[in-house]
C-alpha cells in the first residue's frame, strides 16, 4: 500500500477527533463583540483570550465561553452583568457558575443534543431548580 494511501485515512481520522472535542462555538471567527475588555481584564490572565466567545444570555448575565490560558483541555465561563465583568471559572471538561439560587450556567465538552436543557448555545446551557 502506498504510503499516500495510509496517510489519507490516518489524517482524515485525526481531524475528525480533533473536532469532536472541540465545541461548535470555536469554529466561528472571533468579533469584537466576543472579547470585551472587562471579561479580558476581570479574568486576570485565567483565560485564551483568542478563544474568547459571546454565546448568549442567561438570565440578566451575558455569557462568554473560552478555553483556559494554562490548559487547552479545559473549558471557561465568564458572566458579565451590564458589560461589567462579574467571574470566570474554568474547569476541565465541564464547567458551571450559579447565576441565581435556582439557576447555572454550564457547559459541556460531551454534550448531547437529545438531553432536555434551556441551550445558549451548542454547548452552554441554563439549568433551572
Amino acid at each position: 500500500m502506498s504510503l499516500r494511501r495510509t496517510a489519507l485515512p490516518l489524517l482524515a481520522a485525526t481531524a475528525l477527533l480533533l473536532t469532536a472535542c472541540s465545541p461548535a462555538e470555536f469554529g466561528r471567527e472571533q468579533t469584537a463583540a466576543d472579547r470585551p475588555d472587562s471579561v479580558v481584564t476581570g479574568a486576570e490572565g485565567k483565560l485564551d483570550v483568542t478563544t474568547l466567545r459571546y454565546v448568549g444570555k442567561a438570565d440578566a448575565y451575558d455569557v462568554y465561553l473560552a478555553r483556559a490560558a494554562d490548559d487547552g483541555d479545559s473549558l471557561c465561563l465568564s458572566l458579565t452583568l451590564d458589560d461589567v465583568w462579574q467571574t470566570t471559572e474554568c474547569e476541565r471538561d465541564y464547567v458551571s457558575i450559579p447565576i441565581s439560587d435556582s439557576a447555572s450556567v454550564a457547559a459541556d465538552l460531551s454534550y448531547r443534543s437529545a438531553e432536555a436543557r434551556d441551550m445558549i448555545s451548542d454547548n452552554v446551557w441554563v439549568t433551572r431548580k
